[in-house]
Order: structure tokens, then sequence, then C-alpha cells
């Protein structure tokens, strides 16, 4: 199934944004649990290296988060460029991200 220019601009436009939150979203989130999980172990007599598994793991989580932010930025740029290309879009309101340079200062991994 298609749908026009328009629609599927008109979608990009409200759903890119969105997903850019709720990344942002999902690393405030997790760093708060990590607030949590420091504050918590140390009251009840825990030793220290019993939550290191877990905050590790959490680490790593938001080491992830923070590279799909990086990827969600390179998206809209390309996204943008797609849609001024094809003149479906502008960027009058200035709601898109200043063009960084990501796409061309570090290439894209091949993913597995």
């Amino acid at each position: 199934m298609s749908m026009t220019i328009a629609v599927a601009t008109a979608r990009i436009s409200r759903q890119l944004p969105e997903a850019e939150v709720s990344l942002d979203s999902a690393l405030l989130a997790s760093a708060q649990l990590m607030e949590t999980i420091l504050l918590a172990s140390g009251e009840e007599g825990q030793q220290p290296y019993a939550r290191q598994a877990a905050l590790m793991r959490l680490a790593r989580a938001q080491c992830l988060l923070i590279e799909s932010q990086n990827d969600m930025l390179r998206l809209h740029e390309e996204v943008l460029g797609i849609g001024k290309e094809i003149k479906a879009v502008g960027d009058d309101d200035g709601n898109c991200p200043k063009p960084t340079g990501l796409l061309e200062s570090a290439p894209l991994r091949r993913i597995a």
C-alpha cells in the first residue's frame, strides 16, 4: 500500500519528533533508575559489588540509547534532505536540527 507524498510528509513530520522525544524520555528514565539503584543499595548494608552487574547492564543500555539518539538525528537530517530535494518540506518553523555534519564525518555502521 502506498501513500501520497503529502500524507507521508505529514506523518513523518509528526512521528519523527515523537520518536526523538521518546528516546530522550527513555534515557532520562534510565538515569533516574541508575540514581535510585545507587541510593538504595547503600542503605540496606548490601555489599557494593552486589549491584555492579545491574549497574553495568544499565550503563550499556544507556550507551545504546545515546547511540539511538545519534542515529535518530542522522535519520532526521537524511529525511529532511530528501524532503527538500523533492520539494515536499522546508524548515520554515525552525523545528529541525541544524546540520551537524554527522552524515559526512562518520560512516554509518553496517548492520549485521
